[in-house]
């Protein structure tokens, strides 16, 4: 794709320096930029104002910036720091784009056309002094992660995506786990959910990685990340239910969360005993029905990132259930009215008369 430059100063072009044993530098900046599901976890979404990108010796802050068409990108050099010959002449790895030559300390590009556009710094490239623009119309995908916060060896444990998605319209995802946090894909596919079996006692980080299946010429495929722990111990160490809370339209299997507060172990058991469909939870409130081995007032809270949608208290009695509806405060309201789909924490605190306040969270996502 093309770009519309900012016009040069006309000067004579000036090759890259070439350096005894090594690569030419184009070849070695597409190699390390080289095209495929590019996983943008480390990199920023499509910017939403035109980005700046600062230069000093052997280094771009940021190397790589993500713009929708039309946007335009400037450099701009630390005090002391020019595009002067003897400096940082900056050089596009794309013909059309002319280099910058001149002894400025600042230079604006707009780029007009979608595509990656590679650069360099022609008197540093050989150090890494490299970036590239990324320019797309794509949405990066919404991973959206749930699971259990801890389990036993040996019990199979559930992990579901299902609450993940794409504003693009037209394209489908496909999921890949690492599930003991060892940087390697154990089970990837189109299907959003996942089983796996811990052998042994320890806390694994598992990280879920989506991508979408965007085409745009070497942007796509493009792939978002979400990581959470759990761990993994025998009964008494923290071990809970290896069932996620609240993926049905119903609710599904409890999750129990144990806490050991240095005599004896504080359990909570939590399960969502009504319609997690946002219609029923807008009318009547998110039926969770809870259960202490001790007494305890238990407070039932809703939160969408760190606004809170709904709140309700109940008092147990040691070793009974008991359920709680939390209704939608007005905020939940219209955020369920908009969305047809609400990806919610239930965060479940535990106050009794040892005040060791026992905590539960898990992830739902109400859908219409």
């Amino acid at each position: 794709m093309n770009a519309a430059p900012r016009p040069c100063d006309g000067r004579a072009r000036r090759p890259f320096p070439a350096r005894p044993g090594r690569r030419p530098i184009w070849r070695r900046i597409r190699r390390s930029l080289a095209v495929g599901a590019l996983a943008l976890a480390g990199l920023p979404a499509a910017a939403s104002a035109d980005p700046t990108i600062t230069f000093r010796y052997a280094t771009y802050t940021p190397s790589v910036v993500r713009i929708a068409p039309g946007q335009s990108v400037t450099w701009t050099g630390d005090p002391g720091n020019t595009f002067d010959l003897t400096s940082h002449p900056l050089k596009f790895a794309n013909p059309s784009i002319g280099p910058q030559t001149d002894k400025s300390s600042s230079t604006t590009r707009r780029f007009a056309g979608v595509g990656r556009f590679a650069f360099a710094c022609v008197n540093h490239g050989w150090a890494n002094m490299t970036g590239a623009v990324l320019v797309t119309a794509n949405h990066l995908p919404s991973p959206a992660l749930d699971a259990p916060s801890s389990a036993a060896p040996g019990v199979p444990v559930s992990f579901d995506a299902s609450g993940s998605s794409d504003p693009d319209p037209g394209q489908s995802l496909t999921y890949a786990w690492d599930f003991d946090g060892d940087g390697r894909v154990d089970q990837s596919g189109p299907a959003p959910t996942a089983s796996f079996t811990y052998a042994r006692a320890g806390t694994f980080n598992v990280m879920l990685k989506v991508t979408d299946t965007n085409t745009e010429p070497d942007i796509g495929p493009e792939s978002a990340t979400a990581t959470r722990p759990i761990t993994i111990a025998e009964h008494g160490q923290g071990n809970s239910g290896p069932g996620e809370l609240g993926g049905g339209a119903s609710g599904n299997a409890g999750a129990t969360l144990v806490a050991n507060d240095g005599d004896r172990d504080d359990v909570v058991l939590v399960k969502v005993a009504g319609s997690t469909r946002s219609s029923s939870v807008r009318t009547r409130g998110l039926a969770v029905r809870v259960t202490a081995t001790e007494p305890a007032v238990a407070t039932a809270t809703l939160r969408v990132g760190s606004r809170v949608i709904g709140r309700a208290t109940i008092s147990l009695r040691g070793g009974g259930a008991r359920t709680v509806r939390v209704v939608l405060n007005r905020r939940g309201h219209s955020l369920l009215k908009r969305r047809a789909r609400v990806r919610v924490e239930l965060r479940i605190v535990l106050d009794d008369e040892d005040a060791t306040g026992t905590t539960a969270k898990r992830w739902i996502t109400l859908r219409r």
